[in-house]
């Protein structure tokens, strides 16, 4: 992945993506620097799909894909608020690889096939 640090000046930066079944319409991207741990950023999953084929999102997560459908063709998240957001690129293929997977593990619509309603009436409960 790529971090837009100025006007046409990008450094790589390593990127994790997790999936938990425990929280099926989340995903985790965390972004590694030279140094370390740059920034940890959990959002819908159904946002980083739509992203694979158009803009979408809305204030501190936007994404989009670039013009060309090529296997080459870019990723781009931006993230923060707007007065400073950080602008990434990463390579369309190996994310929509990754979405498969989690697809395979959780289909959309089924997010909520495995919860225990019974504990969470329970929790619920409890707590009052």
């Amino acid at each position: 992945m790529l971090l837009n640090v100025a006007e046409e000046q990008w450094v790589p930066v390593l990127m994790e993506l997790r999936y938990e079944r425990e929280d099926p319409f989340a995903v985790e991207l965390a972004f590694h620097g030279p140094v370390g741990g740059l920034a940890r950023w959990r959002f819908s999953r159904d946002l980083l799909l739509g992203g694979l084929r158009g803009t979408v999102g809305q204030g501190e997560v936007m994404i989009w894909p670039s013009e060309e459908n090529s296997a080459g063709s870019a990723l781009f998240l931006q993230l923060g608020p707007q007065e400073c957001p950080a602008l990434l690129a990463v390579r369309r293929s190996p994310v929509s690889h990754w979405l498969s997977h989690t697809l395979m593990t959780v289909p959309v619509g089924h997010e909520m096939a495995e919860v225990d309603w019974d504990e969470e009436r329970r929790q619920l409960f409890r707590s009052v």
